[in-house]
C-alpha cells in the first residue's frame, strides 16, 4: 500500500486518527507497521547512481613517454635505426676523405590485442536503470587504462639500469637525478624531461625537508623549492623534470620504483579502443567487451633510466 507516512509525526497523527475511526489512516497505519516490522523504518533505502571505483588514476606511464598512431595493417611494427654513422672529419688540403659506411637494423615490436568483457542477463540490459549500462562501460574503459598502462611499465623495465646504487631517501632521489639524467642524454642525445614514480618515492618527495626542517617540495614559494609535489596531485616537478606518480609502479622504494625518461627513447603505438557486443542466444546473455591493439617499442635504451636502490 502506497501511504503518506514518513515520519513519527506522521503516524502519531495517522494513528490519532485511525483510533477516530478514518477508514484510510488505519489502512495507511498498517502498511506502515508492516513496513517497520521488517526493520527499515518508515523511509525506503536509497540508492545512489555514483559509484566506488579504485582505478580512478588514468595513465600516467603512457603519459611520460611518446605516442604515435598504430599502423593500419599488420601485427609487427619494424622500425629503422642506425647502429653505425657516417663520419666526417677535418682534413688537410689534398688530404683523403674519411669513409665510413652507415650501418643499421629494424627494430621490431609486436602488436598486442588488450580486451575486457562483461556478461549482462538480458533482464539486466532491458529492465535495469539507463545509469548501470553507464557504470559498466566506465569500468571497462577504467580496466582497459590499467592494463596498457602496466604494459608500458613492463617495457621501462628494458631501460637502462642506473650507474650505481641509490639511497631510498630524499637525498638518493636527488643523487639519482643529477647523476642519471645528463646520462640520458649523453646516451639518447634527447634530453630527458620526465620522471615516473610509484606512491613511495611521491611520499618522500611530499615529506622532502632541508637541514632547517622546511618543505623542499610541498611548502608555498619556499626558499629552496628544489620543484613541486603535494598530496592532491599526481603530477608536479623535480629538480626540472615533469613528476608523474603512477600506482602501479613498485610501491615501495626499492629497484625500478622510478624512472628517468626522455620521451623519445621508448613509443607507444596504439589504436583507438573499440566496444563489441554478442547475444548469447542459448540463455538471452549479451557480452559486452571493450578491446583495443597496442605495442611498445624501446628506441634507444639509454634514455631511460631505472632506479636501482643501494
Amino acid at each position: 500500500v502506497r501511504h503518506g507516512i514518513t515520519s513519527a509525526g506522521r503516524y502519531l497523527e495517522h494513528s490519532i486518527k485511525a483510533a477516530q475511526g478514518n477508514s484510510e489512516s488505519k489502512l495507511w497505519i498498517t502498511a506502515a507497521d508492516d513496513f517497520s516490522s521488517a526493520g527499515l523504518g518508515f523511509t525506503p533505502t536509497q540508492y545512489l547512481r555514483d559509484i566506488v571505483t579504485t582505478s580512478n588514476f588514468g595513465r600516467p606511464a603512457v603519459d611520460a613517454v611518446s605516442k604515435q598512431a598504430l599502423p593500419l595493417n599488420g601485427m609487427t611494427i619494424n622500425r629503422p635505426k642506425f647502429t653505425t654513422y657516417p663520419v666526417s672529419t677535418v682534413e688537410a688540403e689534398g688530404g683523403a676523405v674519411q669513409n665510413t659506411d652507415a650501418v643499421s637494423e629494424y627494430l621490431t615490436s609486436s602488436i598486442s590485442k588488450y580486451s575486457g568483457m562483461q556478461t549482462l542477463s538480458i533482464e539486466l540490459t532491458e529492465r535495469s536503470d539507463p545509469g548501470f549500462m553507464d557504470a559498466i562501460m566506465t569500468q571497462l574503459q577504467l580496466s582497459y587504462l590499467k592494463v596498457t598502462d602496466a604494459a608500458v611499465i613492463t617495457a621501462l623495465n628494458s631501460g637502462t639500469v642506473g650507474t650505481k646504487d641509490y639511497a631510498a631517501t630524499s637525498a638518493g632521489i636527488i643523487d639519482f637525478i643529477s647523476t642519471e639524467a645528463p646520462l640520458a642524454y649523453s646516451a639518447s642525445s634527447f634530453f630527458a624531461t620526465n620522471y615516473l614514480c610509484g606512491t613511495s618515492q611521491w611520499s618522500l618527495l611530499i615529506g622532502a625537508v632541508d637541514s632547517t626542517g622546511r618543505p623542499i617540495y610541498s611548502a608555498s614559494q619556499p626558499m629552496n623549492a628544489a620543484g613541486q609535489s603535494n598530496v592532491s596531485s599526481i603530477k608536479g616537478n623535480v629538480l626540472g623534470l615533469d613528476l608523474f606518480v603512477d600506482k602501479n609502479v613498485t610501491a615501495t622504494t626499492i629497484d625500478n620504483s622510478s624512472y628517468i625518461i626522455a620521451p623519445e627513447a621508448l613509443t607507444v603505438f596504439e589504436s583507438p579502443t573499440a566496444f563489441m557486443s554478442v547475444n548469447v542466444v542459448s540463455n538471452l546473455q549479451v557480452q559486452v567487451a571493450i578491446y583495443g591493439y597496442m605495442a611498445t617499442m624501446l628506441n634507444i635504451a639509454g634514455g631511460i633510466r631505472r632506479f636501482n636502490v643501494a
